[in-house]
């Protein structure tokens, strides 16, 4: 009997990669019957959240027998592919307006009001709160109205990276699940799995599908866009500049080299200039953990061997030099400091001119 019960528990959710144990404990809630009417998906941007909550709502309103099916949600079904592509008229997306950088009480109303509509194609009605810790205090208090007496239909999942930002009073109500980032290999299998492109790049272009799986950082959607050459080309340029300038920096550092890549980011747009030093800052972090260990976990570089041989070549003063440089540029451009300012002061900290 336990081997049994064990067999159909490891059918549900089997779909969703990485976050395994909290994929156990959605999946004993939705077996046993006891799922709460609202959970918390914390974790960074890129970790799952989104996939976790898109394959709950799929497994609610999965109409394979589920005797029969070999997975729950079976994602074959048409409810499945509703919820998958979008089109399932009782799940239901809540999120910011573009221009407003919080989640207002007037969008909660709206919820509110919903919320007793009853379900049109399922016996159950979705929600999924997206960035649900920029609720301001007021829209919180509003939904927790209705978290205190839901429609038994109803269901939420409130997707944030901190969820110390809700309120407590919600917090009691919602067991908090926190997820962790994918690791590359996982990302690299799913995209071979699922997407004959990627397949074929790891095939034919080894070294180019790494850094494709690196530039996606944790997600999983990310890296399924990043096959869309439009969508990846100018990350890939920009990872590229920044490669380019590091190894310049630290193997010649040749004012007449360096002072020029940095620049081209001095006529830019602001925002672009941000990408640019985060991702700088992101690259000198890895050859900093590098100097600690050959085994650190790496963010930016996606050939272990290159990026050690690089660290080699430099000091450990003047990555940290580097590293506060970066820090600082960053600072300014918060501040609106005149860009080519920024960047020939960071030459000069970095102590490359």
């Amino acid at each position: 009997m336990h081997r049994m019960e064990s067999t159909k528990q490891n059918r549900l959710l089997s779909a969703i990669v990485g976050n395994d144990a909290i994929r156990q404990r959605l999946a004993h809630s939705l077996r046993s019957g006891t799922l709460p009417h609202a959970c918390i998906l914390e974790g960074p941007s890129g970790s799952g959240k989104h996939t976790i909550a898109k394959h709950m709502a799929a497994a609610l309103a999965c109409t394979a027998d589920k005797s029969q099916a070999s997975t729950i949600p079976c994602l074959r079904c048409p409810q499945c592919r509703k919820v998958l592509d979008g089109k399932f008229p009782d799940l239901i997306l809540i999120g910011r307006e573009e221009d407003k950088a919080t989640i207002g009480v007037d969008t909660i109303r709206f919820l509110r009001e919903d919320v007793h509509v009853i379900p049109n194609d399922s016996d159950h009605k979705i929600y999924i709160i997206e960035e649900a810790d920029r609720m301001t205090e007021q829209a919180q208090n509003a939904f927790l109205l209705t978290l205190e007496e839901p429609p038994s239909y109803a269901h939420f999942f409130l997707l944030c990276e901190n969820a110390g930002m809700l309120l407590e009073t919600i917090r009691s109500r919602a067991p908090i699940f926190r997820t962790q980032p994918l690791t590359r290999e996982q990302i690299a299998e799913y995209l071979c799995e699922h997407d004959d492109r990627a397949d074929q790049m790891r095939r034919t272009d080894p070294r180019g599908f790494n850094e494709l799986i690196a530039a996606s950082g944790h997600g999983i959607g990310q890296a399924l866009s990043y096959l869309e050459p439009k969508h990846y080309t100018p990350i890939k340029q920009l990872r590229d500049a920044v490669s380019e300038l590091l190894r310049g920096g630290i193997e010649h550092a040749d004012a007449q080299v360096l002072l020029p890549l940095l620049l081209r980011y001095g006529n830019g747009k602001r925002e672009a200039l941000q990408d640019f030093l985060l991702l700088l800052l992101d690259a000198v972090r890895d050859l900093l953990l590098l100097k600690k260990s050959e085994n650190a976990p790496l963010s930016f570089y996606a050939n272990r061997e290159e990026a050690i041989a690089l660290c080699d070549n430099a000091s450990l003063q003047s990555l940290y030099r580097l590293h506060e440089a970066i820090q600082a540029a960053l600072d300014e451009n918060q501040r609106n400091v005149n860009v080519r300012l920024i960047l020939t002061k960071l030459a000069l900290d970095a102590e490359w001119i």
